[in-house]
């Protein structure tokens, strides 16, 4: 095994660990997403980017965290 394949082994390992998971928006990543049913599957939304979509991000506090700082970012680029 190379070290790439280590380190990919070693954070799947850390993320099945007992860390509790939250839901959080692919985009920017807030947990404030809301569960709409309907059609097949459903949607999501974010209220705080206003994403829609059926995929979301399980991520422990430091993912979403990051998620978070890029997003920002992102946004302040833009501007």
């Amino acid at each position: 095994m190379n070290d790439e394949e280590i380190e990919t082994e070693e954070f799947i390992e850390d993320m099945q660990s007992d860390e509790k998971l939250i839901e959080v928006c692919p985009v920017c990543g807030s947990p404030e997403l809301y569960f709409e049913a309907g059609g097949v599957e459903g949607l999501y939304h974010c209220k705080r980017c206003g994403y829609i979509g059926a995929f979301v991000i399980d991520a422990n506090e430091e993912m979403m965290e990051l998620i978070q700082k890029e997003y920002n970012a992102s946004a302040t680029e833009a501007e």
